[in-house]
């Protein structure tokens, strides 16, 4: 039986990919071309989330794991296997090539840098797009503050805008000052269906942002009970 040679590196093989040998041919893929050697993460100081570029995750490894995800989404990976130690990321990924595996492995660096998020920055500034005036009596006033700093709490998972900037004490109540308008008024509708509270609804001109005019919304909640 003749023997075959690989034309690129000249050792004798069974079956030729392409002309070329399984390992010549294999050289010619990479699944982690596109992975960085350095990646910059940015982490606020205030709320402790980390972003690389646009993208923001509550930790390192969930932003790590969306990031590798993307990146590799169009590739033929069998598995991936990866750990985060001293500030490298360490990765094996196994790629399936016609009827021929590869591994591939590869070490990168996980710079993190502190800053302050657009979030952050707008609620250490007190931004608000609305108020909720809630006005109730002294008893239950403590109660009732509770459920809304929860609330806020549970939509800020949604809502990036959803956090309290202010609050103030008045005579019969308090005021919130609520970054998102639609946060607060859902807030406001959750009030109104568990303690069947009297809602009122304002909203005032302030300025205009990019030639559309901008208002806010103050919603008067009363609870009577």
């Amino acid at each position: 039986m003749r023997k075959k040679f690989c034309p690129k590196c000249g050792k004798e093989t069974e079956k030729f990919y392409e002309n070329l040998c399984k390992d010549c041919f294999l050289e010619k893929f990479s699944s982690l071309e596109k992975i960085p050697k350095n990646f910059l993460f940015k982490k606020c100081k205030f709320c402790g989330k980390i972003f690389y570029k646009k993208v923001g995750k509550e930790s390192l490894e969930s932003l790590v794991e969306t990031i590798l995800s993307k990146i590799l989404e169009k590739e033929k990976i069998d598995s991936i296997n990866y750990r985060i130690f001293n500030d490298k990321l360490k990765m094996e990924v196994e790629t399936k090539i016609e009827d021929l595996k590869k591994v591939e492995e590869l070490t990168s660096n996980l710079i993190i840098k502190q800053f302050v998020c657009n979030v952050c920055n707008l609620k250490e500034k007190g931004y608000y797009q609305a108020i909720i005036q809630l006005r109730c009596k002294n008893e239950i006033l403590q109660k009732i503050e509770e459920d809304i700093k929860k609330e806020v709490e549970t939509l800020n998972k949604f809502d990036a805008l959803a956090f309290i900037s202010k609050i103030e004490k008045e005579k019969n109540g308090l005021n919130f000052y609520i970054g998102s308008k639609k946060s607060a008024m859902e807030i406001g509708k959750i009030l109104k269906r568990k303690y069947k509270a009297e809602l009122k609804i304002s909203r005032r001109l302030v300025g205009f942002e990019k030639g559309k005019r901008v208002y806010r919304d103050t919603i008067l909640i009363k609870i009577s009970d």
